[in-house]
């Protein structure tokens, strides 16, 4: 057994296998190894990550000016006025997340350099007879350099460069199955404002291409999660009340299709009201493959260069433990 591989792949596998969308799966865990082994790697690239992303129920693809887009859509932080820094932590599943990251502007270019740690906590290794013999801890990683491109007043142009590692290290009796591996994957993003339909914008991205990584001491390269998004966002009350600046609704609805395969078609729907622009109220849903079904809440505040996002979901893994999936995001423009 390689205890890297297959611990990896078994966590991977709870928390993001379009497999475990229920609670209604019998496999053994012989059966879930064996489906799993020749899956994606790097899944954490599709974690929710953001709390203004989760508190939408993940329809952002089609967002302007937004720092989060150097996650999910380069191309929407092609807007961003300030050079800004920001930090993003979530815990979901057992797992946690945190990104820290700054954004800077050059005329029309933004680039911003970001750096992603994404813990799968720790897990028992156990030799041929069973018996424990350490613990493994996993830690997935990503250094990610964005562009971000105005090519006009209405249309913006993005690109998002992955360099990822995945490491497995072992305290106790099993340091043989300590290892890290390397991959590279690119983001390809586009916004546009549509001129004939005032206060509507759409998006389109292409994330997470690249040849795959070979995980340490396996003798195959596996595939990364490659995804196709496109999305569409309504101004609502820029469309039918140009002249109202004291409120704002926002509609937002993306669909995802992996690259790969063309039956697992997921749909993201959010909303967001805004007071002033300084409180904002979030609601979504998401429907996907991946047990990350459900309802999604978020608030946040936009108070002169300071931005702070709180984001709940109510997805196929959450519940109101200890465990319970939080996402908190700051940002702060110099």
């Amino acid at each position: 057994m390689k205890p890297r591989l297959s611990s990896l792949v078994l966590v991977s596998f709870l928390v993001l296998s379009p497999s475990t969308s229920g609670a209604q799966d019998s496999s053994t865990g012989t059966e879930l190894l064996s489906r799993s082994s020749t899956r994606e790697t790097a899944r954490f690239l599709l974690a929710p990550i953001g709390a203004r992303t989760v508190g939408l129920g993940g329809a952002v693809v089609a967002s302007r000016a937004d720092v989060e887009g150097v996650l999910w859509n380069p191309a929407s932080a092609a807007g961003i006025e300030r050079p800004t820094a920001y930090f993003h932590v979530a815990n979901d599943f057992g797992t946690s997340s945190q990104v820290v990251g700054f954004l800077g502007r050059w005329q029309a270019l933004r680039v911003g350099l970001a750096y992603y740690h994404f813990g799968m906590g720790s897990i028992e290794a156990r030799d041929e007879s069973n018996q424990d013999i350490g613990l493994i801890a996993l830690d997935d990683d990503a250094l990610i350099l964005t562009g971000g491109y105005g090519l006009s007043s209405t249309f913006d142009l993005g690109v998002s460069y992955k360099l990822v590692r995945l490491s497995s290290a072992c305290s106790g009796d099993c340091g043989s199955v300590d290892g890290r591996s390397i991959g590279h994957a690119f983001d390809l993003g586009v916004t546009a404002d549509i001129g004939a339909a005032r206060g509507l914008s759409v998006g389109a991205v292409l994330r997470n291409l690249g040849p795959g990584i070979r995980i340490s001491g396996g003798s195959t390269t596996d595939p990364m999660p490659t995804r196709l998004r496109v999305g569409a966002l309504l101004d609502v009350l820029h469309a039918f009340l140009p002249g109202e600046d004291t409120f704002g609704v926002v509609l937002q609805a993306d669909v995802q299709q992996t690259v790969t395969e063309f039956d697992d078609l997921e749909g993201y729907l959010g909303s967001e009201a805004s007071l002033r622009g300084i409180l904002y109220l979030r609601a979504g849903y998401a429907w996907s493959t991946a047990g990350r079904s459900g309802a999604a809440l978020g608030i946040g505040l936009r108070y002169d260069r300071l931005v702070v996002d709180l984001g709940r979901a109510f997805d196929d893994f959450s519940s109101f433990d200890s465990d319970s999936p939080f996402q908190l995001s700051l940002a702060f423009g110099f």
